[in-house]
Formats: C-alpha cells, structure tokens, sequence
C-alpha cells in the first residue's frame, strides 16, 4: 500500500471561515435564558454585549457549570449573564489567519474566538470545527 504524500497545512484568513451574524447574548439576561439558549442550539460559547450592542465579554459551556464548581449555587449570586461571563472576551479580526486564530485558540484555552472590526464590533464568530474547513493538502516537495 502506497503511502499519501499529501501534507496539511492551514490556508486562508478568519473571515473565509467564520460564523456570519452570530447569536449574541446581552449582559443583563437570567441565567436561565442562556442555560436554555446552550441546549437547544448545542453552543459551547456565545459573545456578551451591552445595551448598546457593543461587545463586553464571553460565556463559555465552562462559565456555565463553574457555578457548580466552587461555591454553593443556590445563595443567589449568579442572576445574569454578567454574573458568570468571561472578560475580557477572546477576540480576533476577519482579516488575521486561520493559522493565528489556532494558535491564539489554544493560548487563550477556549474554543472559539469573537470576531470583530473597529475594536468591539461583533461580526461573526470562529470555532476550531470552523478552522478545520482551512485545510488545505500539498503533495511533499511542492512549494508552501
């Protein structure tokens, strides 16, 4: 059996890749609004914005159940979003590449990235499944 020679590598920028017009969530929502939105759509993290619709952090699947984690979750500390989301929130612009979207991926542990344009402009969002679309193959001995 021949072995391939196809190599991978990462091609492309963030905006050929990302999510369009993600699901937001607004700072001041109830919990229970966002627990909800996780389990009908299967999300592992949405985008946190502001009455003004300007992006303010993140709330992850992990945000979500570190409620549990640490502290008796019934003393009525966690109301809203805001109460539980990450800040500052992960962010990385359409024009950057897949490749440091990966890698700021796995620095920042999280598993997608807010994507926006004029400092905290949502457009879009970018998964690592998203990332995964950018591969691309080069026989070995091809040019990069």
């Amino acid at each position: 059996m021949a072995e391939s020679k196809e190599q991978p590598y990462l091609a492309g920028r963030v905006e050929n890749v990302m999510t369009i017009n993600p699901v937001i969530v607004r700072v001041d929502r109830p919990l229970k609004e966002l627990v909800n939105l996780f389990l009908a759509h299967h999300y592992h993290g949405v985008p946190v914005v502001n009455a003004d619709g300007k992006l303010v952090g993140v709330v992850r699947d992990s945000e979500i159940l570190s409620m549990f984690a640490g502290r008796d979750p019934f003393v009525g500390e966690y109301r809203t979003v805001g109460d539980i989301m990450h800040v500052p929130p992960f962010v990385i612009g359409p024009k950057e590449t897949i490749q440091r979207a990966a890698l700021k991926m796995f620095v920042d542990g999280t598993r997608f990235l807010v994507v926006v344009e004029k400092g905290d402009s949502v457009i879009g969002v970018v998964t690592r499944v998203d990332l995964i679309r950018g591969i691309q193959w080069r026989v070995d001995g091809e040019g990069s």
